[in-house]
């Protein structure tokens, strides 16, 4: 799970689950700490390939009949989200 990388303590999966899906500004503020944390450039890098794959996906799925595989999949990866993303206490560039 994601850390602090001031305090070290744990940030819950529910509390950046939240903040990939509500995308207000780039920074986070740990709960513990209070300090700003960013998002690395590999998990905005993920975040924005998911967010581009999604939609082709979903078109290949409906041609092909295999929409509820697509749901169960898509719902998995985004419920996984929050396990593949890092954070730094310096903003990143995405390239």
């Amino acid at each position: 799970m994601t850390r602090c990388v001031h305090c070290e303590g744990n940030l819950s999966w529910f509390f950046i689950f939240k903040r990939l899906l509500i995308v207000k500004s780039s920074n986070i503020q740990c709960p513990s700490c209070h300090q700003t944390l960013y998002f690395t450039s590999r998990s905005k890098g993920v975040l924005l390939g998911t967010t581009m794959l999604i939609p082709v996906f979903f078109v290949l799925a409906f041609m092909l009949g295999y929409m509820t595989l697509f749901v169960v999949i898509t719902l998995g990866w985004i419920l996984g989200m929050p396990w593949f993303v890092n954070v730094t206490e310096k903003d990143e560039a995405l390239f």
